[in-house]
């Protein structure tokens, strides 16, 4: 069985959060641990993609949601992530 991407892999959990397979506990608990799993993959797999993820998820994202209510908080990661997946599809990288 082929080994999934570290860049999929990311997205399929951040998709999964904002699509209610995973509680803000889970959330809080698990993404620092899977980024750091994961993003020495990442970066060789396209190392300003990753950097792109880091900034928009982690910068503007995961550090700046730990005062924010569930709601809040899934509603910055949604925009977050709507915000790297539109610079991952408008061919910057």
């Amino acid at each position: 069985m082929p080994r999934k991407s570290g860049m999929k892999f990311m997205m399929e959990f951040v998709q999964g959060y904002l699509d209610g397979e995973r509680s803000r506990l889970d959330w809080d608990l698990d993404f620092n641990h899977y980024l750091i799993q994961n993003y020495p993959k990442m970066e060789k797999e396209n190392s300003e993609l990753a950097d792109c993820f880091y900034f928009y998820l982690v910068e503007q994202g995961f550090d700046q949601g730990e005062d924010l209510s569930d709601a809040q908080h899934k509603k910055l990661i949604k925009k977050q992530f709507a915000e790297f997946e539109s610079a991952m599809n408008d061919g910057m990288f």
